[in-house]
């Protein structure tokens, strides 16, 4: 997986659409994070994660931070 996301890339590849954040409502915490990375990385490899070593730091954290300000439902 790529390493290193421009913030355009960021926003292209890794913003969650309406009916992902739909598919979040349930899940809270480091399981909504972990979840959200996940999804995003089948949609862009066609695989799930190994390990939680394989998220781009670069990703994770900004993403942890939008999700951190998103409604669970």
């Amino acid at each position: 997986m790529k390493r290193h996301w421009t913030e355009a890339e960021l926003g292209e590849h890794w913003a969650l659409a309406p009916d992902e954040l739909a598919l979040l409502a349930n899940k809270t915490g480091t399981t909504r994070l972990a979840f959200a990375v996940a999804l995003k990385c089948f949609q862009l490899e066609g695989r799930f994660p190994e390990s939680a070593q394989e998220f781009p730091r670069g990703v994770v954290v900004p993403a942890g931070g939008r999700l951190s300000r998103c409604s669970p439902g």
